[in-house]
């Protein structure tokens, strides 16, 4: 059996090691889609806690959808151009974004729309005909969420009428009332109508396991409820490096202990400090 090498800290590369976790990370595709002055760039932002659209690379993949991706990023994000409300450009926004998706689906589980961020500006009244048909052949392809935004413009009666216009297109558990409004984000009792942890959660429990991380490494953890989430996935990494060293400790060598478990320790500790945004400058 050949001699293990003892882990040696002045020769390790934590950038090497975190450039090989980033590359183990395998990325969630999200799609955000909505008419123009829905509060799709509001979403983004609130979500991520940054706008991802000026850290990532855009790319047009479509005349009106934009993909943004960057090995900062643990996510794609698939951002569509929107469509003005009675505008002639309605139905081909509608075209280009089912077959966008329809066309993904027939490709390999990395490429892939694994979710839809559907968008609709509350305060307006109304879901079009339009967000109707799009909403439901979107949800034959892909997990769908629709977001009704501006919450704070519009009284309980219209948010009702306004969800009440959804049931027979979406789950109930798949429509989401959100606000970045300061006064409802700010006060413990307005922020309670709010579902943006809720909205996380079941984006999370959509994804394959092995794409969770993806989306929890790039949450904006405001609350303790985005904490706890969070934590969870966590612990689950935790778990499997615990498993591993469990292997590496039954081995029957002198001193194996320390050569086998020091450098799991290690790459568990840089896993963690990746998962919850530690920079590499932070930690050198």
């Amino acid at each position: 059996m050949d001699k293990q090498t003892p882990f040696n800290f002045d020769t390790y590369d934590l950038k090497e090691e975190l450039d090989r976790l980033r590359g183990k990370v395998k990325k969630p595709n999200i799609l955000i889609a909505g008419a123009t002055g829905s509060g799709k760039s509001s979403v983004v932002n609130h979500v991520f806690g940054r706008d991802l659209t000026k850290v990532a690379a855009g790319e047009p993949v479509t005349r009106g959808i934009h993909q943004f991706m960057s090995d900062e990023i643990a996510i794609v994000l698939y951002d569509s151009e929107g469509y003005e409300i009675g505008s002639a450009r309605q139905q081909a926004y509608a075209d280009e974004v089912i077959g966008f998706v329809e066309r993904a689906q027939t490709k390999g589980a990395a490429e892939q729309i694994h979710l839809v961020w559907y968008v609709i500006n509350a305060s307006m009244k109304r879901v079009t005909p339009l967000d109707r048909a799009l909403i439901k052949q979107l949800n034959e392809a892909t997990s769908v969420a629709v977001l009704l935004t501006q919450i704070d413009q519009v009284d309980v009666d219209e948010l009702a009428a306004l969800r009440q216009e959804l049931v027979d297109v979406v789950p109930k558990e798949a429509v989401f009332q959100v606000s970045v409004a300061d006064e409802l984000l700010h006060d413990p009792e307005l922020r309670a109508h709010l579902d943006w942890e809720r909205l996380v959660t079941w984006s999370v429990e959509q994804l394959d396991h092995s794409l969770q991380e993806g989306l929890l490494m790039e949450i904006h953890a405001e609350s303790e409820a985005m904490l706890k989430l969070k934590r969870k996935k966590a612990n689950r990494i935790i778990s499997g490096y615990v498993a591993s060293a469990g292997t590496a400790a039954a081995v029957p060598l002198p001193f194996a202990d320390a050569i086998a478990l020091t450098p799991i320790q290690v790459t568990m500790s840089v896993h963690l400090f990746r998962y919850w945004g530690v920079k590499r400058t932070t930690i050198c």
